[in-house]
């Protein structure tokens, strides 16, 4: 097996020498030294093979035919030369699932497995076919029927239980209603610790771990009593009503508002004591896979969703997978931020290319609670924008599923599937190890996630979405970067920075961009940013970046004014066209602020209706060398939900005074719906992704099958770094030259006609 090193070292420097003042950028990044020595995972030895960052992965699911509930059929070479066929070198098969594909002495085995090994054969014929291929397991996933465990009592420690010691649940899912797992327990622990082993003993490359933190629950059992209490010196019977009260508490408190007296101290122990836990289980699967040279990748996405997760989980793996969104603007999102946490480890990032069940994105309602497809999902224009975002995000996509592939059912065409798989064969060079050029990035942060601890919910995803979609309507190039990984290394290469609702704000972090923006960078900042510290929990000082934004925040957000507006009170750079006396659209929520005397109020809040104002609007202020705006309310969230021009002209008034005027990494003039994204190649080289994103979709009813509507003439300009010239202009996706012009330190073409995607290679000498 071919095991090259992965390259040494961090990121290349983000942004070009034309797009930031000197002491903006910033050097190469060291991983190592931006990581704080308690977060560090230790190196072992082991380094990944270097095709996994490259891997064109499809899906094969374990709780679907084939294999489930019937696997009589199953062939593996029929699989696999069903995924070679439409271009994929790798393979994620699953080893375990509701039942265990092969003989183990730990997982309950498929009655109708026999004296066959499933993960033996399709490694044999992976081997055969040359096809990388890892395995996939559940971690703590309900996999057993309700009353199973009844005649299998050895495994009745498994199971999740209630205060009065029974089995809690049952769990709706998939093919039936199933027994949620106590995975804070010894026995499960040293169940799949078993499971792992077993797995390493197979002829594969990886493991994947399926939903670390993700299918928790709180449980009863005397093993999590015992250690809950070794842990915390707290008794777990102080949340024993939780469980009546909430139902919900089986799984994450993001799923639904805690009741009023439920014991927080005592349940932020339990979560505290249960990632104590995880991230133990997860080094001691590291060390165990690494040792048998193999790698470990796991899933990733409950870690942004409640707060409640293991939050430095992403760094312990070779890689993980994030959850893809159905909108093209959120999955860019979701994207770049696990793009951004995987870039300075040479990690790899997975997105979902298609769904492997329509009930994510609606069904028919007679057919709930459940209803799996992982058969059913066909090739369409929507898949080929989901396959050319996933990598215009940073991504490499892992197409679902092979289920599909297997049965050849439906009309559908693979072709979409096989250009992207394709592309990905192509410019695997131009995209390893390539970085965004960002003018503006988004940083969601930790600490927002917390505001579960006091019962309140957190909008920072929602508005760094509504931002996002602002930016890529505005043709203004941004990346997201996650507050995990905002190190003053980082903070450097910025020019402008984002905290959209960023309600969670530690002191270091506060004090790390109060730095930044002395030293010359531009901070936008909205409604609740900064009103609690990283627990959660509400500051009463005016927040934790009053100094720099220059106001104090005087209390929560208000109950939603109706006909709020922001009333313009002077003339100023941020503004742009909007000068004293006008009227734009506000957000109807605002959060009480007071401006100090060194800010400028720049609007107010005006009720239409009472013709009353309710405080300060929009704050401008001048901290060192450098300048911040914050907004009371959210215009973008409001944007995203309005799509109001006047309010996206602002806030790219807003982001350009901030960036003081410099020029954009890269113009285009096109009709609404088409986005670019621009990288940076490790050979220096310029990539402008272009996603045409137009076309009929209703969200409102789920995954509506779409096609985009080809546009034309669509013109655009990258910016070039100085000293630098232009040798080419490549249209990768359609394989022609362009003829290109430069302007004004723009390189310039027009693109005769763009359907779904293209990729712009600008080639430099």
């Amino acid at each position: 097996m071919d095991r090259r090193i992965f390259l040494k070292g961090g990121i290349t420097a983000l942004g070009a020498s034309y797009a930031f003042p000197s002491i903006l950028q910033g050097e190469v990044l060291s991983s190592a030294e931006s990581v704080p020595p308690e977060l560090r995972v230790p190196d072992d030895g082991y380094q990944a093979p270097d095709w996994l960052r490259s891997a064109r992965a499809v899906n094969f699911e374990g709780y679907s035919p084939p294999t489930y509930p019937k696997m009589k059929d199953f062939d593996a070479n029929r699989l696999v030369s069903s995924i070679v066929e439409i271009g994929a070198n790798t393979l994620r098969f699953a080893g375990i699932a509701y039942w265990a594909y092969y003989p183990s002495k730990a997982f309950r085995v498929h009655p109708e497995l026999g004296g066959r090994d499933l993960v033996d054969e399709v490694a044999q014929a992976c081997r055969h076919s040359g096809v990388h291929h890892f395995s996939y397991t559940g971690y703590g996933h309900p996999h057993m029927e309700i009353g199973w465990v009844d005649a299998h009592p050895e495994y009745a420690a498994w199971v999740l239980r209630g205060p009065d010691g029974k089995p809690y649940g049952p769990y709706p899912h998939a093919w039936g209603m199933r027994q949620r797992l106590c995975i804070t327990g010894d026995a499960y622990r040293q169940g799949i610790r078993q499971i792992v082993k077993e797995l390493c003993a197979h002829d594969i490359d990886g493991i994947y771990f399926d939903g670390p933190c993700g299918y928790r629950g709180i449980c009863f059992c005397e093993s999590c009593r015992q250690n809950y209490k070794k842990f915390s010196g707290m008794d777990l019977n102080r949340l024993s009503d939780l469980p009546a009260k909430y139902p919900a508490s089986a799984g994450l408190p993001g799923d639904g508002p805690l009741p009023n007296d439920v014991d927080v101290k005592a349940l932020a122990a339990w979560y505290e004591w249960a990632n104590q836990l995880a991230k133990e289980d997860l080094f001691d699967f590291r060390k165990t896979i690494h040792a048998t040279g193999k790698f470990m990748l796991c899933h990733n996405g409950s870690s942004w969703r409640a707060g409640t997760a293991l939050f430095e989980q992403y760094r312990i793996p070779e890689g993980f997978l994030e959850e893809a969104s159905i909108q093209t603007y959120q999955r860019l999102v979701t994207g770049l931020r696990g793009a951004s946490m995987a870039r300075p480890y040479k990690k790899i990032a997975q997105m979902y290319l298609g769904s492997y069940a329509v009930n994510w994105f609606g069904q028919p309602p007679h057919d709930n609670p459940w209803t799996s497809n992982d058969t059913n999902r066909e090739d369409g224009d929507e898949v080929t924008m989901e396959g050319f975002t996933d990598l215009a995000c940073g991504n490499s996509p892992i197409y679902c599923t092979g289920n599909r592939l297997y049965y050849r059912i439906g009309s559908g065409t693979t072709e979409p599937v096989k250009e992207v798989f394709d592309l990905m064969r192509r410019l695997d060079p131009l995209l390893k190890d390539s970085v965004p050029v960002p003018y503006v990035t988004i940083v969601p942060t930790w600490g927002s996630l917390q505001l579960w601890r006091d019962r309140r919910p957190s909008w920072n995803s929602v508005m760094n979405e509504g931002f996002a979609l602002t930016m890529l309507d505005e043709r203004i190039s941004f990346d997201v970067n996650p507050s995990t990984e905002m190190s003053e290394e980082w903070l450097k290469q910025q020019r402008v920075i984002a905290l959209c609702g960023a309600a969670g704000i530690s002191d270091k972090e506060a004090e790390r961009l109060a730095s930044w923006v002395k030293q010359g960078g531009g901070l936008f900042a909205t409604y609740d940013t900064g009103l609690f510290d990283e627990n959660g929990e509400l500051r009463k000082n005016g927040g934790a970046l009053r100094d720099l934004l220059g106001l104090d925040i005087k209390g929560e957000p208000q109950i939603p004014q109706p006909e709020s507006y922001y009333r313009i009170q002077r003339s100023h750079p941020a503004l742009g066209e909007y000068g004293e006396g006008s009227i734009i659209q506000g957000d109807l929520r605002l959060v009480p602020v007071q401006a100090r005397s060194e800010a400028t109020v720049l609007a107010d809040c005006w009720n239409l209706g009472t013709n009353e104002s309710h405080g300060p609007a929009i704050i401008a202020n001048s901290y060192g060398k450098g300048r911040t705006i914050y907004v009371n309310g959210s215009l973008e969230a409001f944007y995203a939900a309005s799509r109001i021009e006047s309010t996206r002209r602002l806030l790219a008034s807003i982001v350009n005074y901030l960036g003081k005027g410099a020029p954009q990494p890269f113009t285009m003039s096109a009709p609404s719906g088409v986005y670019g994204m621009l990288w940076r190649a490790s050979n220096e080289d310029l990539v402008l992704w272009l996603l045409a994103n137009v076309g009929f979709k209703d969200a409102s009813v789920g995954r509506m099958r779409q096609e985009f509507v080809p546009v034309s003439n669509i013109t655009i300009g990258v910016r070039i770094p100085e000293g630098r010239q232009v040798k080419a202009l490549h249209l990768e996706r359609s394989d022609r030259t362009l003829p290109f012009a430069m302007q004004e330190g723009y390189v310039t073409a027009t693109i005769p006609t763009l359907h779904i995607a293209e990729v712009v290679h600008v080639e430099l000498a």
